[in-house]
């Protein structure tokens, strides 16, 4: 049998890495000598997405999912999990091992992102205690670290302890070699290397070495934010030319904004497309002045848990005028512009307003975020597709409401309000102003429908038929809503907050209805009223029906009021 050409069994492994098929890889791999190359390649290359990177609930569902025996054991199922975690450590092991040169093949040359987050997760995974003498074991000793003070472990009939891996300097000597070596190898090879993106508890220390080294560094995902500065952003701006992409968690420190700063106006002019800070905290004035640095190139900005003074300050961001998405979450939604500096939100609406790029909008937790959205909406220049804002009142904020209607660009549309003493005006005026936005594919209104009928509802489906994801809530809502969910045809996810009385021929019927458009529907009714239950053989019939119909899936929950009596027993 003649041998396909290399570029067409390199071409194949390209194709199945594309379709994260490992199982398939690695059998490639182990096969033949002229497929193990070009299989091991892609797998590594798109190891991060593997199945087998975590022991945790959505590894153990795929495992239940494909086995045969829907009634296995716990036994069984823990076994399962124990052995997806020694396949999780040994392709940890493999990578680290390569870095030493003592392995058949260069693993960690073939890996684009570096993830140290994951092997963190696996060190203190509590089923690693049983492999981690192997794991450590031979040339992986210089690896290994451990807390001065053993942990204490309880086992039935005796005590026991073992040593606590230092797990933060475990993870520093792990980086310094796999940098070191793909280095090295570059230069050696006068080859560029793969990887791409780093992310984990880097130190300040090590991150403008390890930076420097990778040539092709795009992107950090870092714990400590207090480990940029300018070091490490002179570090990227020599030796990282397509780096554009920064995420933190937070701060060990408490203001760093100087730091960060002195980071982002020490990289190259125009060449961060992409900010999060998912605590925010440490963020300021000087942070947000620095980031008009990047006034061209920065196109994606999400803030979480800014501070209140610092949200005073957004209007610094004026010169950042090419975003196209922005995030923005208050502290506790008690931030009001307009009550603490009148002066203030006018400048972050003219900012906002000439940021005609602007496609996604989130506002959390910010009481101003309506004031400012109603004359941003109005703007002609504005065209958002994407609008979500959480944390507002549904009382007193027609006017937001009715300044939607203007953005009929919007395709998906999340509004989290507080619907309490809300009258039936408030009520129509939000009705007829998302009506007007017939090309919505996602609408969420859950808690801002607590107060919706079975009307309101049929009002928004009658006209929102593109519709591919809705959730609401609302009460009384009755078997007449499914005449409206019937003519969504697009319809992929149905999520009902609503008190409702659904019969169970009703439910059948409507699925009956359902097109090949709506394969894959989820259907969830998760406050049925409790005087009107379905039996487990009604859900049972309901959820085969729905996925003979289009391979969908249905899930019922019955509401249950707390008893008053039982409730005091509790107190």
């Amino acid at each position: 049998m003649q041998d396909l050409p290399a570029d067409c069994l390199y071409l194949i492994c390209e194709e199945l890495a594309a379709k994260r098929d490992f199982g398939t890889l690695f059998a490639c791999a182990v096969s033949s000598k002229s497929l193990v190359k070009p299989a091991l390649l892609r797998m590594y290359r798109v190891h991060d997405e593997s199945p087998i990177r975590s022991s945790g609930e959505g590894n153990e569902t795929d495992f239940e999912k494909n086995s045969t025996n829907n009634d296995q054991t716990f036994e069984e199922k823990l076994a399962a999990v124990k052995k997806i975690t020694s396949k999780w450590a040994l392709q940890w092991k493999s990578i680290i091992r390569s870095s030493m040169g003592h392995t058949l093949y260069p693993y960690c040359l073939y890996i684009r992102s570096l993830d140290l987050r994951n092997l963190a997760e696996l060190l203190d995974d509590p089923l690693f205690r049983g492999l981690s003498q192997i794991f450590f074991a031979g040339d992986m000793t210089q690896f290994l670290r451990t807390v001065d003070t053993p942990m204490k472990q309880k086992i039935r009939g005796a005590k026991a302890s073992y040593e606590k891996l230092d797990v933060p300097v475990i993870l520093d000597l792990v980086g310094e070699s796999i940098t070191s070596f793909v280095s090295t190898a570059a230069t050696q090879n006068k080859a560029t290397v793969a990887l791409e993106d780093i992310s984990g508890n880097i130190s300040g220390l090590a991150l403008p070495r390890w930076v420097g080294r990778i040539s092709r560094l795009k992107g950090m995902t870092l714990w400590d934010g207090a480990a940029l500065s300018e070091g490490v952003a002179t570090s990227i701006a020599n030796n990282c030319p397509e780096f554009d992409d920064l995420t933190f968690y937070g701060s060990l420190k408490p203001d760093i904004d100087q730091d960060l700063a002195s980071f982002f106006s020490g990289l190259k002019k125009d060449s961060l497309r992409s900010f999060t800070a998912l605590s925010a905290s440490a963020v300021g004035r000087e942070t947000l002045l620095s980031l008009n640095h990047h006034k061209s190139s920065l196109k994606r900005l999400k803030l979480d848990g800014l501070r209140s003074k610092v949200i005073e300050k957004l209007y610094l961001l004026q010169e950042c005028v090419a975003l196209e998405t922005l995030e923005i979450h208050g502290p506790d939604g008690l931030v009001n512009l307009e009550a603490t500096e009148n002066d203030v939100s006018p400048e972050i609406i003219a900012w906002l307003g000439r940021c005609e790029r602007l496609r996604d909008l989130l506002l959390r937790n910010l009481a101003s975020g309506p004031a400012i959205l109603t004359q941003v909406c109005l703007r002609n220049n504005i065209r958002l597709q994407t609008l979500q804002v959480v944390g507002y009142s549904v009382v007193g904020n027609q006017d937001f409401h009715r300044a939607l209607s203007h953005q009929t660009s919007l395709e998906s549309l999340a509004l989290k309000a507080d619907p309490e003493g809300a009258f039936r005006d408030d009520i129509d005026v939000l009705i007829s102003s998302i009506s007007k936005l017939t090309k919505l594919r996602d609408l969420n209104l859950v808690s801002t429908s607590d107060y919706f009928r079975t009307s309101e509802i049929l009002n928004l489906s009658s006209v929102l038929t593109n519709l591919e994801d809705l959730s609401f809530g609302g009460y009384d809502v009755t078997d007449d809503l499914w005449r409206g969910m019937s003519n969504l045809h697009q319809l992929r996810k149905l999520d009902i907050s609503a008190m409702t009385s659904f019969s169970f021929d009703r439910i059948l019927a409507y699925i009956e209805t359902l097109k090949d458009s709506n394969r894959g529907l989820t259907l969830s009714v998760m406050s049925q009223k409790a005087e009107n239950p379905l039996s487990d053989y009604e859900e049972s019939v309901i959820k085969q029906s729905i996925r003979n119909k289009v391979d969908g899936k249905f899930d019922f929950t019955l509401f249950r009021e707390v008893d008053s009596e039982s409730e005091s027993f509790s107190d």
